[in-house]
C-alpha cells in the first residue's frame, strides 16, 4: 500500500535525521583534522525496509546503521613495528652522541678507515689524549738533550701529570655517562609501566562500549588506544592481539604477558648487573627478550660501543703504565742511584697517576742508562715509546690506538645515523599511506558538508510540503 501523507512525513523525518547526523559527523572529522592519532569516520547509511504494494515494493527512506572508522589494522601494525625500530636507533644515537660530547672532541664520521683518516686529521683535538701524548713525549725528547736539567725534568713531570689528568677526567666523564644512561633507562621503564596501565584501561573501555546492549565501534577510544600503543612502541618492542570473540586486548613485551584480556597483569622493572649496568626484566622476575625501542637502543649502546671505548682506554692506560715503568725502571736517577720507584702508579685510566715521590723530586727520574749524569739513553728510550707500536695495542702506537678507539665510536655513530635516515624514509612512507587512507581531508569534508546541507534543506522542504498537504486535507474534512 502507498505510504500516504503520514508515511511520507515519516520518510522525510528519517531523511532529516540521517543528514543531520552526517553533518554532525563531518564536524567531528573537521575538528580532528590536526589530530595525528585520529582516523576519519563516516556514516553507514542503509536503505530502510520496504513496504509491499501492488506496483512493487515501496521504499521508506534511509536509516543510520552505524559509524565506521576508516583504518587499516595492517598499516597500524606496520607503523607500530617500525616505530620500535626507530626508537631503538634513536636511543642508540642519543647515547653515542653523549659519548662524543664526553670525549670532548669531534668525531670523523666520514673516514673510510677506522684509524688512518682519523689519526691523520688529528682528531684527538687540542684537549684530547693525543695532544697529551704529544706534549709528554716531546718533553721527554727535550730531556734527552739535557738529561741533567732540573727544569726539563720538571716539564716532563708537568706534562705527565697533565696526561694522567686527561685519562682520569675521560674515565670520570664516561662513568658519569654510564650513570646517566642507567637513569634514562629507569625513567623509560617508569613511562612504559604508565602506558601499560593506560592501554589496559582504554582497552577495557573499548570492550565495555562495544559489548552488551551497546552497538557499534568505539572509534574514538580505539584511536586513543592506538596512539598509546605507538607511544609504547617507541620505548619498547611488543606484540599485541585482539580476541576475535570478546574483543579484549592482550599484550606481550619481550615474550612476557603484560596485559591479559584488558587487565594489566604484569609490568617491567630494573635490575643491576655485575658491571653496574641497569637491565630490565618483568616484575615477576622473568627475563625480557627485547628487540627494539629506546630502552633496547640505550642499553645496547652503553654495553656495546661505549663499554668498548671505556675498555680500550683502560687498556691504553694500563699498557702505558706497564711499558713506561719497565723502561724507566732500568735507568738511574740524577744522583747515579736506582730508586726502584715506578714513574706511573695505577693500572687503568681511573687511577693512573704520576708517582708522588718522583713528582716531589724531579731528580729521581731515571734518565741515565749507566749512572752517568750526562747519559741520556733511558730518556731517549722513553721518548721513543711514543712512536713504537705496542703488541698489547694491536701493534699501534699509544696515539694511534686512542685514535682508532675514537674512530670506532665515530663509525658506530655514523652507521646509526645512516640507518636512522633510512628508517625515517620507511616511517614517512607508512605514515603517508595511513594518512591517505585515514587522514581527514578538508576539501572532501567540505564537499560532503555541502551535500548533506542541501539534502537536509530538501528534506526540510519536503516536510513543509507534506505539512501543507496535510493541512489541506484536514480543512476539507471540516
Amino acid at each position: 500500500m502507498p505510504l500516504g501523507l503520514i508515511g511520507s512525513l515519516e520518510l522525510a523525518k528519517r531523511s532529516l535525521d540521517t543528514n543531520m547526523r552526517a553533518i554532525e559527523l563531518t564536524g567531528h572529522n573537521l575538528a580532528n583534522v590536526s589530530n595525528p592519532a585520529y582516523s576519519r569516520q563516516r556514516l553507514k547509511i542503509q536503505t530502510g525496509d520496504t513496504l509491499p504494494d501492488s506496483t512493487g515494493p515501496i521504499g521508506t527512506g534511509s536509516t543510520v546503521s552505524g559509524i565506521e572508522q576508516v583504518r587499516s589494522k595492517l598499516i597500524d601494525t606496520q607503523i607500530t613495528t617500525e616505530t620500535s625500530v626507530t626508537g631503538f636507533l634513536e636511543g642508540k644515537q642519543k647515547a653515542l652522541e653523549f659519548a662524543e660530547v664526553n670525549l670532548g672532541q669531534a668525531l670523523d664520521r666520514q673516514s673510510s678507515t677506522a684509524e688512518g683518516a682519523t689519526a691523520a686529521q688529528g682528531i684527538g683535538g687540542q684537549q684530547g689524549l693525543v695532544e697529551g701524548f704529544t706534549d709528554f713525549f716531546n718533553a721527554l725528547q727535550s730531556l734527552s738533550t739535557s738529561p741533567n736539567s732540573t727544569a726539563d725534568r720538571q716539564i716532563v713531570l708537568l706534562e705527565a701529570e697533565s696526561l694522567t689528568n686527561k685519562f682520569n677526567a675521560l674515565n670520570q666523564r664516561l662513568a658519569r655517562l654510564r650513570t646517566d644512561l642507567n637513569t634514562s633507562v629507569k625513567e623509560d621503564v617508569t613511562e612504559v609501566n604508565t602506558l601499560i596501565t593506560q592501554i589496559a584501561a582504554i582497552s577495557l573501555s573499548v570492550t565495555t562500549a562495544e559489548t552488551g546492549d551497546n552497538e557499534g565501534s568505539a572509534n574514538d577510544l580505539r584511536d586513543r588506544r592506538q596512539g598509546k600503543l605507538e607511544e609504547l612502541a617507541k620505548l619498547v618492542s611488543f606484540q599485541s592481539s585482539e580476541d576475535v570473540t570478546t574483543g579484549t586486548l592482550s599484550l606481550f613485551i619481550g615474550g612476557v604477558e603484560m596485559i591479559n584480556a584488558d587487565n594489566a597483569s604484569n609490568s617491567i622493572t630494573t635490575t643491576t648487573d655485575a658491571n653496574g649496568g641497569v637491565q630490565v626484566q618483568a616484575t615477576s622476575g622473568t627475563a625480557l627478550a627485547l628487540t627494539g625501542g629506546v630502552i633496547k637502543g640505550t642499553i645496547d649502546a652503553r654495553d656495546g660501543d661505549i663499554a668498548k671505548l671505556n675498555s680500550d682506554i683502560n687498556t691504553l692506560a694500563g699498557t702505558m703504565i706497564t711499558i713506561f715503568n719497565l723502561v724507566h725502571g732500568a735507568g738511574f736517577a740524577l744522583d747515579g742511584t736506582t730508586t726502584g720507584q715506578p714513574f706511573f702508579n695505577g693500572t687503568t685510566a681511573a687511577d693512573i697517576a704520576v708517582n708522588a715521590t718522583i713528582r716531589a723530586d724531579p731528580s729521581l727520574i731515571q734518565a741515565s742508562a749507566n749512572g752517568d749524569t750526562g747519559n741520556n739513553q733511558i730518556a731517549l728510550s722513553l721518548a721513543s715509546l711514543g712512536q713504537l707500536p705496542q703488541a698489547a695495542l694491536g701493534n699501534l702506537t699509544f696515539a694511534e690506538s686512542y685514535n682508532q678507539s675514537v674512530a670506532n665510536l665515530g663509525q658506530a655513530l655514523n652507521n646509526t645515523n645512516t640507518e636512522l635516515l633510512d628508517q625515517g624514509a620507511v616511517n614517512q612512507m607508512l605514515l603517508r599511506r595511513r594518512d591517505s587512507l585515514s587522514g581527514v581531508s578538508i576539501d572532501e569534508e567540505m564537499a560532503n558538508l555541502i551535500i548533506f546541507q542541501r539534502a537536509f534543506q530538501a528534506s526540510a522542504r519536503m516536510v513543509q510540503t507534506l505539512d501543507e498537504l496535510l493541512q489541506s486535507v484536514i480543512s476539507l474534512a471540516r
